[in-house]
């Protein structure tokens, strides 16, 4: 995994959680001495902790009083380290994921415990929500639902993202044929926020409002003007303060 310090947030340490394959590197920061909750906080495919959009949201997180663990998830190109990119699967980066819920449980067994992705994480926190009545909330941003639904979206935006995509994660690809996490979202009891841009070509707003209208306890919903996939800056910052307010953060 990365060595590389998590140069955006200041006091991240890094802990390596073990898994069913490889261990996993999660970056842990709480500037509160007595921390309200934790949240697992997961990236999207190619995703890393220090990316801007990402730590955007565990600041937004940490002003609230909040602990971020934010794994560094197999099969990610912008992880030296995780993996072969075009190896990821939607099972991978779950079963990590849940690995690291699970060690999150366990290390503070104390406090609440709440789940925030971005895009293809946004799709791994929804999937491990189902069902889950120890969740405080759920965080989605430009959160992918149905993997048809991307797969549209690409094809509109012309052959190359289609095939791009079929270059870079050809077993990812063909997982996005049949992924829908529609019927997770509806046993999941937990508050869910999504929030998302609206100049958003990937997942576009229609793909992140039906994220929302699946979920069974809906609380807030948000596309922000100007923004696009991975939405940063001041009024993002702004918007996820007033989402997190929303499912009571």
């Amino acid at each position: 995994m990365s060595t590389t310090p998590w140069t955006r947030i200041k006091g991240a340490q890094r802990e390596l959680v073990k898994t069913g394959s490889a261990p996993v590197a999660v970056a842990v920061v709480a500037k509160a001495r007595d921390p309200v909750g934790t949240v697992l906080l997961v990236h999207g495919r190619n995703g890393a902790p220090d990316q801007p959009h990402i730590a955007e949201i565990a600041r937004v997180y940490l002003s609230l009083g909040w602990r971020v663990a934010a794994p560094e998830l197999p099969h990610s190109a912008a992880t030296p380290g995780s993996g072969p990119a075009d190896q990821l699967t939607l099972a991978s980066q779950r079963d990590a994921a849940r690995q690291v819920l699970e060690w999150i449980r366990s290390a503070w067994p104390e406090t609440s415990v709440a789940l925030a992705g971005h895009s293809l994480g946004g799709f791994t926190v929804g999937t491990l929500s189902a069902g889950d009545a120890g969740l405080r909330h759920v965080l989605a941003v430009s959160p992918v639902l149905s993997g048809q639904r991307l797969l549209d979206a690409r094809r509109a935006l012309g052959p190359e993202a289609l095939a791009e995509l079929e270059r870079e994660a050809p077993l990812y690809r063909k997982d996005l044929e049949t992924a829908d996490i529609a019927d997770c979202l509806s046993t999941t009891p937990a508050p869910v926020a999504v929030v998302t841009g609206r100049e958003d070509g990937l997942v576009t707003i229609d793909h992140a409002r039906a994220y929302f209208q699946a979920a069974r306890n809906g609380a807030f919903f948000a596309a922000l003007p100007g923004q696009h996939h991975c939405p940063a800056g001041p009024a993002c910052a702004v918007m996820l303060a007033a989402a997190l307010a929303a499912v009571g953060a």
